[in-house]
């Protein structure tokens, strides 16, 4: 009993101690998957929103590829693909496209 008290106190005690460490270390990087990451880069490079508008979802996943495919040869990549639904009904999709998507 006294060995799980004495643990505990000292984890108590530790914790603001680890705390307060790694709040004064540097900040670490984002990883680009993250939305912090990715917000922070199209703030700084460039970017486009279409939106594909189509109600039927297979004709419309067909349009996004074409899309994908054609800015892809002009040096464009997928930011990130929303569905739009109004009332509960498919109609297309807003596509952000970035140029040059690279982190250094």
């Amino acid at each position: 009993m006294k060995r799980r008290i004495s643990f505990l106190l000292s984890l108590f005690l530790l914790i603001p101690a680890i705390a307060s460490a790694a709040a004064s270390s540097e900040p670490a990087p984002l990883l680009p998957e993250s939305v912090a990451a990715r917000s922070e880069m199209a703030a700084s490079q460039k970017t486009l929103t279409i939106f594909l508008k189509e109600r039927d979802p297979n004709k419309a996943t067909d349009l996004l590829n074409k899309s994908n495919d054609e800015y892809g040869r002009k040096g464009w990549t997928v930011f990130s693909v929303l569905p739009y639904m109004h009332e509960e009904d498919f109609h297309g999709f807003f596509v952000t496209y970035q140029k040059n998507l690279i982190i250094e």
